[in-house]
């Protein structure tokens, strides 16, 4: 079947009034999308596809019928929009039309249906790479739409022209245009700057010699304590001998007859003289002993550590008590 143009707003206001009640909106409804299409009909045959694009989406906004979407369709594709237009036509050609015969909306459906195997020839195709970056650590954006990513790679259906696309790993940044021309099928490539190499940490440097164990403080003090007490005690013990010879060999010379008061004949001469020097180591062994037991006791008692010590002198002896 074969219609001209120029009737076509007359088919189409009548095919709109055909339609069953039951399956229209309102009656004002019907008349506004039979307005809005007819004259959208007429701005296309007139070549302002600007203006029949606006009024038959009003009208197939209002009122869903085959001829009013393949209107549309048909001024979409003269915009350049052929992705709309594509669906557009496949959805005319899935409407149902209301029982009755029909044979305007039924003729419109079967054009819808001949227009879209035509057009699908003719959309350009475009497939997006990256290169620099993984495509899941990606955000793509056409002509300033998010696009997922997962449908990048099998290709896009877009309309012919110049495009702009985008995306985005973290902060970089990558964009390219193409320009699709009918029918063409392009790949646009988005390069990521490549990531920069991990820097290379120096290696730790090698170990230095051990270092000599630290002697806790006061150790040394503590020792030369301990010697000082030692040899002091030594002294003591000297002082103490020997005096206790001194006055045994004193004894036995006042018992003497040969020894009057503290003078004896000049043959006790050896026995005074062992009297003597036994007293001089006695006298000296107690001096020196003492003076270096009290150092050593001062040594350990002002050593910094925690200790509990506690000094004695006795008769014959000096020490020094405590937990060290």
């Amino acid at each position: 079947m074969t219609t001209k143009l120029g009737v076509w707003p007359f088919l189409l206001a009548t095919a709109l009034y055909a339609f069953p009640l039951a399956a229209q909106p309102d009656e004002a409804t019907r008349t506004a999308a039979r307005a809005l299409g007819t004259a959208g009909v007429e701005s296309f045959q007139a070549g302002d596809y600007a203006a029949a694009n606006d009024k038959l989406e009003k009208a197939y906004s209002l009122l869903q019928v085959p001829t009013l979407g393949l209107w549309s369709g048909r001024a979409l594709v003269k915009l350049g929009k052929w992705v709309e237009a594509t669906d557009r036509f496949l959805e005319v050609a899935s409407l149902q039309v209301p029982a009755g015969e029909y044979a305007v909306q039924k003729q419109a459906q079967a054009d819808a249906t001949t227009e879209l195997k035509n057009l699908s020839a003719r959309v350009p195709l475009v497939s997006v790479k990256i290169e620099g970056a993984a495509l899941a650590d990606c955000t793509v954006s056409i002509d300033g739409q998010p696009v997922a990513t997962s449908l990048l790679t099998a290709g896009r259906l877009m309309n012919p022209g110049k495009h702009v696309i985008e995306g985005r790993r973290g902060s970089d940044q990558a964009s390219t245009e193409v320009t699709l021309a009918e029918a063409e099928h392009a790949t646009a490539v988005l390069k990521f700057p490549e990531a920069p190499p991990p820097v290379a940490l120096p290696p730790p440097p090698p170990p230095g010699p051990p270092r000599p164990p630290v002697e806790p403080a006061g150790t040394a003090q503590r020792t030369w304590g301990w010697v000082t007490l030692a040899v002091g005690g030594a002294g003591l013990a000297v002082g103490g001998i020997t005096g206790g010879l001194a006055l045994g060999k004193k004894s036995d010379l006042e018992s003497n007859a040969n020894c009057v008061d503290t003078r004896c004949a000049p043959s006790e001469t050896d026995a005074v003289d062992s009297y003597n020097g036994m007293n001089t180591i006695s006298t000296i062994g107690f001096i020196s002993g003492g003076v270096l037991a009290a150092t050593g006791i001062v040594l350990l008692v002002t050593a910094p550590r925690g200790t509990r010590t506690q000094a004695f002198i006795g008769p014959q002896s000096v020490g020094l008590r405590g937990a060290f």
